[in-house]
């Protein structure tokens, strides 16, 4: 999954926020939702590899919802 920092433009604060697979430069961003926020782009870097190993622990969904199993199979 792609992921771009987002600022916000009231708060000033950023966030990681999932791309659309398709996502292209000169699309419009998806709507926000993030259960992180981070006081500067310097925090959100920083705090890219807990974003890449939360995201390697997360189990992988279909397209009706169903999570993946270790076997392989949806559920």
């Amino acid at each position: 999954m792609k992921y771009t920092i987002y600022e916000d433009p009231l708060t000033h604060r950023f966030a990681f926020l999932p791309l659309p697979k398709r996502f292209a430069d000169g699309d419009k961003l998806p709507a926000v939702d993030t259960d992180r926020w981070f006081g500067s782009r310097e925090e959100a870097i920083a705090a890219l590899p807990e974003l890449l190993n939360r995201e390697e622990c997360e189990p992988s969904v279909t397209a009706d919802g169903a999570a993946w199993t270790d076997d392989g199979h949806s559920g």
